[in-house]
């Protein structure tokens, strides 16, 4: 069984540590969809007795390495053998496309990490030694940790969090195709292919579109631009309607994105964080009264 892991790998059961554990993620790059993690943990090796589980899905398990190095169906052949299984524990995570937007991608990959780790906490499986893909680890974790650039190419942990993450959120996606048929998320999985962009084109994003993406925020319409555009203002800041026009590629209409702001009921768009270029309230639809009022709340001064 040993002999299946990595280098790395052999060195940290050599170590003593008693679950060790890896997380690697799938998504980041898509324009639909959420991005996905697994953790995958294994007890000890050297200190438990897990030979009889692996030996049932080794001939399986030979075929490890990263899931963009194997086909679909070699993906999921490998799935099936280890979900069952007693030698592995693992769960995965998501995070949506709108927190996606929210928060940005990069603190989404963070956050579908910390995610992965608190399920296996919860199942009284958290690690004692975490393996991660990639150069950073989590700052907020106490454990000991390592990241290793292409880790899910080099290690075994790593590879088949890997695996499992890809078939989750691929058989994600398949089920968005059918809520979204027009986009063909089933064929390329959110992913920016020359289908995907025409469809894109075609359509409009969907609900599950990532609007921070700019080939995404590019398909939006004018109204859409402006309305996710002030979403975006953190509380406590202020953008001029000319700053927004600027932001959306339209700097002349900044008129117009004030006729768009007055006609929005939707409250998770700030509109009270628009004011005008010389620094007055301007516009709002619910009266400048209660726009001073949700701004001196908010820390502005006016």
């Amino acid at each position: 069984m040993i002999d299946t892991f990595s280098k790395q790998e052999k060195k940290i059961f050599q170590k003593g540590y008693s679950i060790i554990g890896a997380i690697d993620e799938v998504g980041r790059g898509p324009l639909a969809g959420p991005v996905t993690a697994a953790i995958v943990v294994i007890k000890n090796p050297l200190r438990t007795d897990s030979l009889n589980s692996f030996i049932q899905i080794k001939r399986y398990l030979e075929k490890v390495k990263d899931s963009k190095q194997l086909s679909e169906k070699q993906r999921e052949e490998i799935f099936e053998a280890v979900k069952d299984t007693s030698c592995f524990q693992w769960r995965v995570s998501f995070v949506s496309s709108e927190v996606i937007d929210r928060i940005n991608i990069w603190q989404a990959t963070l956050l579908v990490w910390q995610r992965c780790l608190e399920k296996m906490k919860s199942i009284g499986q958290n690690p004692d030694f975490l393996f991660l893909d990639g150069k950073f680890t989590l700052e907020r974790v106490k454990i000991p940790q390592q990241s290793i650039v292409k880790g899910d190419e080099k290690i075994f942990l790593l590879s088949l969090a890997s695996i499992i993450a890809k078939v989750t959120r691929d058989r994600w996606m398949k089920k968005l195709d059918q809520r979204y048929p027009q986009y063909g998320f089933a064929q390329h999985k959110g992913y920016g292919t020359k289908f995907h962009l025409e469809r894109l084109k075609k359509y409009g994003p969907s609900p599950i579109h990532r609007r921070s993406f700019k080939p995404v925020f590019d398909c939006l319409s004018f109204r859409e631009k402006v309305y996710y555009t002030v979403s975006q203002i953190p509380k406590g800041q202020v953008m001029t309607y000319k700053e927004v026009a600027e932001k959306i590629g339209h700097p002349r209409a900044y008129r117009a994105v004030g006729n768009v702001l007055s006609q929005n009921t939707n409250p998770k768009v700030p509109c009270h964080r628009v004011i005008r270029s010389d620094g007055k309230l301007g516009g709002y639809n619910q009266g400048t009264i209660i726009k001073k009022i949700k701004l001196q709340k908010e820390g502005v001064k006016f």
